[in-house]
């Protein structure tokens, strides 16, 4: 039995989520996979939040600089989003000989490059299944895809909260303002909703795909975006009527270096599976140039899906290493 150690950046939603998984599947994860998973440490601005999850207050730390030192960590896992220091802390875990597995879209969206680059040079995994449709195993498709096709197209709804408003605008007959307070309600959409209604959220997750697809980094500056909240009642009533729904669509395509990128609400015809997509829930289409269009389908956000992917990919960081890592160029 090989004990991993953990450090989590971050004990929020997510974290605190992580956490929860490990304990309560620790037996079960060592039997199945002969890895036995430790948290060491947790870090958060104030230690109460860490103790407040219940790790030890030893285990408490506001700083990087004991995880980095700590010769008993194997994995960081930065769950703590947004782009700073989000993106420092996960290089720094790299160069200090860490695995890093992280679900933060911004951070991996905006330097995916420069942190291939440094987890190549460090010989150590970097994993982000849980960045783009949480629950689904999207990556571990894209890697497996990717050894036989060329990806010539990525289209599909990435980001659940927006997904919600347009299912309840159109279901319930009911005006933006009140399907997003319904969402946030529910705990589907933040205090602040910009990142998700205005497209910035699925622009970074379209832009991780395009990037892996494409063997070369695309920024999330070059995705055409649009989000949903000029669509009126009206248009969806219209949409209905016609057969379909109005959709916020990820979309990327081309070929030899030539993509092409955008977010943006749209008709869906009834004929496409898209169209039927309710709710919180994510689906995403891959076309390769030999096994043609698949579907993957399923939760995209969420404590538990996502923590269930970070758990799998902290597994897969120890027992594979550098050998997951994506072949993605610097942006020309």
């Amino acid at each position: 039995m090989t004990t991993i150690g953990i450090a989590l950046l971050g004990v929020g939603t997510i974290g605190s989520a992580v956490w929860r998984t490990i304990v309560e599947e620790r037996e079960s994860l060592a039997q199945r996979t002969g890895f036995r998973l430790e948290v060491r440490w947790g870090l958060a601005r104030h230690r109460e939040r860490v103790v407040g999850v219940g790790l030890p207050a030893q285990a408490a730390t506001t700083t990087i600089e004991p995880i980095l030192e700590d010769p008993s960590v194997d994995v960081v896992v930065e769950v703590m989003g947004g782009e700073e220091p989000a993106a420092t802390y996960i290089k720094d875990a790299l160069e200090a000989g860490k695995h890093v597995v992280t679900a933060n879209k911004e951070a991996v969206s905006k330097h995916l490059a420069e942190l291939v680059a440094t987890a190549r040079r460090a010989r150590r995994a970097l994993l982000f299944e849980a960045s783009v449709g949480a629950g689904i195993p999207l990556m571990v498709s894209l890697r497996q895809l990717l050894t036989v096709n060329r990806i010539e197209r990525i289209r599909g709804i990435v980001n659940g909260t927006t997904n919600f408003i347009l299912t309840a605008m159109a279901e319930e007959g009911i005006p933006y303002q009140e399907a997003l307070r319904e969402a946030q309600r529910l705990g589907y959409a933040e205090p602040d909703p910009t990142a998700d209604v205005e497209g910035h959220d699925a622009a970074y997750k379209l832009s991780i795909l395009a990037s892996l697809a494409a063997s070369r980094h695309i920024r999330p500056e070059a995705v055409v975006r649009r989000g949903i909240t000029t669509i009126t009642p009206d248009q969806i009533l219209d949409a209905r009527a016609r057969g379909g729904a109005i959709k916020l669509i990820a979309h990327a395509e081309g070929s030899d270096g030539d993509w092409r990128l955008r977010v943006e609400p749209v008709f869906v015809p009834g004929s496409d599976l898209l169209a039927h997509v309710r709710r919180n829930l994510n689906a995403i289409e891959l076309t390769g140039d030999r096994v043609g269009t698949i579907v993957l389908y399923g939760p995209g956000a969420g404590p538990t899906p996502t923590a269930s992917a970070i758990v799998a990919d902290v597994i897969d960081a120890v027992r594979f290493g550098d050998a997951l890592l994506p072949s993605v160029a610097a942006a020309p």
